[in-house]
């Protein structure tokens, strides 16, 4: 079943736009390098993934949706593994992994464009899954196999995001509510566990700290609230957003389950959806006190630092095992074989309402069906023209992300710079050349009175103050083509230059 949904999302983008989607343009980017650390915003393991597929596919729009989807593939799987761990029947498992398909983060914003949020919904089943199978474990040999794949999954979610240290927070202050867990927790073993994620995941925190990113800062500014003014505004406004976010993402789930199912609600059912394991050792309060844990993870820091605001597509660390505690409490509430059919057929409805409206972006783009269209952008054409201006190789200097990620799918061999990616700046092929190699600079717009502006970043980068005599110039108005709609529906405008190498454009 996850294979048919991740299959049916790919064949519904695929054919009908060789784009790269927004947040995989940067990866993209990254991804001509293999290092411990491209930003030290965001760990790499997006970029890690992407530069083996490239190996294979070269970049472009198919190596991301392999990527994705495979990742994709891989939660929905681990999630169907862990909720069978939990809730011990196969019919719950199933329902509470297609539950999932009921959370708008992962049934739209997940194929829209996310890249490290995808590995984080990955990585929490997995944490779940491999904790449950190491308290499983009675022989010595298992334990070691058991803890070293906590150890990898660990280092797979700190390589994703930092926000997966909340849910791994959150997953530990649960595990010391019953004896069962403490003991996995405190075990000799997890000395195994700890060794594995310093050796995967450690080299790239180390490279990442003596960058000299402010983290603190940045972090900061991403939670702050524009215009709450006051610690009592502050305050407020993240306790409300502190229930908001979580409420938020677990829609339409609950609203859903609420008017289906709505004694799954029911305050005794909710505090004790029923025992499923042994005493001291039962995953369904273990799924429970970990949600209620992260809903501490995100109040303390109101609390303590101020911190004003959470949106809800940042909760998937936090939240995304909510459903298999909502199908615990469904099934406590005992529903009849008609509740369970129509929650199924509403999960299935509203799956194929998403798979057709993605198709209706292609096949009809407006500001209904697609919003920005930044899939229907003419990069292909764009492409066509640099290369008949005469560029071959060498550097593409390109005034933004987008520009840069999808050049790079049409001239693979050439070094490709985002003029506002300033912290990510790829070597220098063949340094040591006499060759002074070209220098292509792509920008958006182009056209002002019938001149063209050069970005004055384009040209430090260059070290130019002006451009060459022999620099080549031009302005293109390239037409978004598209089968039902007229040629000159919609524009784009673009600019180049080409000269030869200067500098480190070469």
């Amino acid at each position: 079943m996850a294979g048919v949904y991740v299959l049916a999302h790919m064949l519904v983008r695929l054919p009908f736009s060789d784009v790269i989607a927004v947040d995989w343009v940067g990866e993209t980017l990254y991804a001509q390098t293999l290092d411990w650390g491209q930003t030290p915003k965001y760990p790499p393991l997006p970029a890690w993934a992407l530069w083996v597929v490239h190996q294979i596919t070269g970049p472009g729009a198919l190596s991301t949706l392999i990527v994705k989807y495979a990742a994709l593939w891989g939660a929905l799987v681990a999630y169907f593994f862990a909720a069978r761990r939990v809730l011990a029947h196969d019919g719950w498992a199933v329902l509470a992994t297609l539950s999932v398909l009921l959370l708008f983060q992962v049934a739209w914003n997940a194929h829209e464009g996310v890249t490290h949020t995808i590995f984080l919904t990955l990585a929490a089943p997995l944490t779940l899954l491999t904790v449950l199978r190491a308290t499983a474990s009675s022989s010595s040999v298992g334990r070691v196999w058991a803890y070293a794949g906590i150890g990898v999954v660990v280092a797979i979610g700190a390589l994703s995001k930092q926000a997966y240290f909340a849910g791994l927070a959150a997953l530990m202050f649960a595990m010391l509510m019953q004896p069962g867990y403490r003991r996995v927790l405190f075990s000799w073993y997890s000395l195994i566990a700890i060794a594995v994620v310093a050796l995967l995941a450690g080299p790239h925190y180390v490279w990442a700290l003596s960058s000299g990113f402010d983290f603190g800062g940045a972090a900061s500014a991403t939670l702050a609230r524009p215009g709450s003014e006051g610690v009592a505004a502050q305050v407020l406004s993240g306790l409300w957003s502190s229930i908001r976010a979580p409420l938020l993402f677990l829609s339409p789930l609950i609203p859903l389950m609420l008017i289906i199912v709505p004694r799954s609600f029911a305050p005794a059912t909710i505090a004790h959806p029923g025992t499923h394991g042994t005493t001291g050792a039962d995953p369904v309060q273990l799924v429970r006190d970990t949600l209620l844990f992260g809903i501490a993870v995100l109040i303390v820091p109101v609390l303590v630092a101020g911190v004003a605001h959470y949106g809800e597509r940042w909760m998937h660390p936090l939240m995304l095992l909510a459903p298999i505690y909502l199908v615990a409490a469904m099934r406590a509430a005992r529903p009849s074989r008609r509740q369970i059919r129509a929650l199924m057929w509403v999960i299935l409805g509203l799956t194929l309402v998403a798979l057709g409206w993605r198709l209706a972006g292609f096949v009809y783009p407006s500001q209904v069906t697609c919003g920005k269209c930044r899939l229907e952008v003419p990069y292909t054409d764009l492409a066509d023209k640099v290369r008949d201006l005469g560029f071959s190789g060498g550097t593409i200097l390109a005034g933004d992300e987008h520009i840069a990620g999808n050049l790079r799918t049409h001239f693979p061999m050439a070094r490709v710079v985002a003029l506002n990616y300033g912290y990510y700046d790829p070597p220098i092929r063949d340094a040591g050349s006499s060759d002074p190699g070209q220098c292509l600079i792509v920008w958006r717009g182009g056209e002002r009175d019938a001149t063209v502006v050069v970005p004055a970043s384009a040209l430090s980068y260059a070290d130019l103050t002006g451009l060459p005599d022999d620099a080549s110039v031009e302005a293109y108005r390239l037409p978004h083509g598209h089968a039902f709609l007229p040629d000159d529906y919609k524009t784009s405008q673009f600019a180049a230059v080409l000269m030869p190498g200067s500098g480190r454009c070469r």
